[in-house]
């Protein structure tokens, strides 16, 4: 793979609600930030809602950061009026278990097997490609393809890559993510409130 870092953002749009996610990542480190934005429809709040929590915000926000070997997240509400004892708002960074793997993400990268969204291994092992014209994106200039898959649990794409071989867009069934390689913006350690009980 010729780069180890990236910047993507991703839009997708269902009946439940829009959903945005800018990620982050630089494997010089390696680095890894993620901001989420949930905005719910109608149909998502009322969906959503439950007797011991009640209706889900119709708006939530997440981050999540790995770096310095640690992950750390934050987090708004994703309950409309919840008592606190189901109220899972954590406004400042906090240490988490870090779900996504950024150090596997790396070596996916370095293998060339994925980026991102796009999981190359998966799509030259098993995937249907049909070249479908030139694309500009962002000023790039780039190829795009058409994949599809005879399995009926993967879902068709149409990806477009640059003369470097890297995707500049990906669209999915219900998603468009854009990408770009300028280098990645770091995000500082945070400074974890100190809690005043300790000892």
């Amino acid at each position: 793979m010729k780069t180890t870092q990236f910047h993507v953002q991703l839009d997708r749009t269902t009946k439940v609600g829009e959903f945005k996610e800018s990620m982050g990542l630089d494997c010089n480190g390696p680095y890894f930030y993620d901001h989420e934005v949930d905005d719910l429809s109608a149909e998502g709040i009322e969906s959503g809602a439950t007797l011991s929590q009640g209706r889900p915000s119709a708006h939530r926000e997440s981050d999540t950061l790995f770096i310095a070997g640690k992950a750390y997240g934050k987090n708004t509400s994703s309950w409309e009026n919840a008592p606190p004892s189901v109220d899972d708002a954590r406004p400042e960074w906090h240490p988490i278990s870090m779900l996504r793997d950024a150090v596997r993400e790396c070596e996916a990268m370095k293998k060339g097997g994925g980026l991102g969204y796009v999981a190359y291994n998966l799509i030259l092992g098993e995937g249907h490609i049909k070249y479908l014209g030139g694309q500009r994106i962002n000023g790039h200039r780039c190829s795009e393809f058409q994949v599809s898959f005879d399995s009926q649990v993967l879902k068709g794409v149409k990806v477009c890559l640059g003369s470097d071989d890297l995707p500049y867009r990906v669209i999915g069934e219900d998603y468009t993510a854009i990408y770009d390689y300028a280098p990645v913006e770091r995000i500082q350690v945070p400074v974890l409130p100190t809690n005043p009980d300790s000892p």
